[in-house]
């Protein structure tokens, strides 16, 4: 009985001394997805695979905490580091496949019309026939596909810096996107991608290959606000302090996708204004809730 509650206090100090604040994050939204599998097994298409897929997620996190050290040169750190932002394309996929579980219909008609009441036409259908150029239209589709770029080479150069506020970044990024997810279940909204078949009949490079990304990882419902702008909103204001002297390249990219997602008829206008606004208050919510866990010890120092 020793060796067991040795073994037991040994094991629960890992954990304790591993755990990094995002990763109660992804426990908690994953056992909520669980929840809704089982609850709505009779309506999803193979719910046994994705409960299967999110415990697989938090197996693969809780040894990742187990064996953590600190050791930033260590692969298990960085694949625990990553593990929350990794997560998102699962819990993205399930929480807009889940979004007629509870609402059989989107809100695409309330959000166009709030659209025109706002601007007086819908901003995505003008746009592109305004500019009327192809070079213009790749570079927009050019821009919106860097948003995977913009969210982890930043990333992975303040990781392998030593930033310290990486993980607080992290953590904010984590908590809107799932805030946003949940949100997309009870108000679902497709955005403006049918109008994509007659405003982008053309392309070369990249309105190919975003075609063919929305055509195999899009499953719509996620629309509103937009999670493209929220998240570089707040990838902007944590990296302005580290990358101070190419801060106008990335934002440069990071304005140009906040244009691209409504010039590309991704999100109506008002998806991005929202994710605008929802991006500057979680930047602040996840700061002000990040610090409590470091204040009361749940994480230790970094570095």
């Amino acid at each position: 009985m020793d060796l067991k509650n040795e073994f037991l206090h040994s094991a629960k100090k890992r954990f304790k001394d591993g755990v990094f604040p995002s990763d109660y994050l992804v426990f908690c939204y994953g056992i909520y997805l669980i929840f809704i599998c089982l609850l709505f097994h009779n309506k999803i298409t193979l719910p046994g695979l994705y409960i299967f897929l999110n415990l697989f997620m938090m197996v693969v996190l809780l040894i990742s905490i187990y064996f953590e050290e600190r050791n930033t040169k260590s692969t298990m750190y960085w694949i625990h580091s990553w593990m929350p932002l990794i997560s998102l394309t699962l819990y993205y996929t399930q929480s807009t496949v889940f979004d007629n579980l509870f609402l059989p219909e989107t809100f695409d008609n309330l959000l166009r019309k709030c659209d025109f009441a706002f601007f007086g036409v819908s901003l995505n259908r003008v746009l592109a026939p305004l500019v009327n150029s192809l070079f213009v239209d790749e570079t927009m589709h050019m821009i919106y596909l860097s948003f995977y770029l913009i969210l982890f080479i930043p990333g992975i150069i303040m990781l392998s810096q030593k930033y310290h506020h990486f993980h607080e970044m992290v953590f904010s990024l984590t908590l809107m996107m799932y805030v946003h997810y949940l949100f997309f279940m009870f108000f679902p909204g497709d955005g403006p991608l049918s109008d994509r078949s007659f405003l982008f009949q053309k392309g070369i490079i990249f309105i190919p290959l975003m075609n063919f990304i929305y055509r195999f990882g899009e499953y719509g419902g996620g629309a509103f606000p937009s999670t493209h702008v929220s998240a570089v909103v707040i990838s902007f204001l944590y990296m302005r302090h580290f990358f101070k002297k190419a801060l106008w390249i990335i934002g440069f990219f990071c304005v140009g996708i906040i244009i691209a997602t409504v010039y590309c008829s991704y999100h109506y206008a008002i998806d991005s204004i929202t994710g605008i606004i929802s991006g500057l208050t979680f930047y602040f919510i996840g700061r002000k809730v990040y610090s409590r866990f470091s204040n009361s010890g749940t994480e230790l120092s970094e570095y």
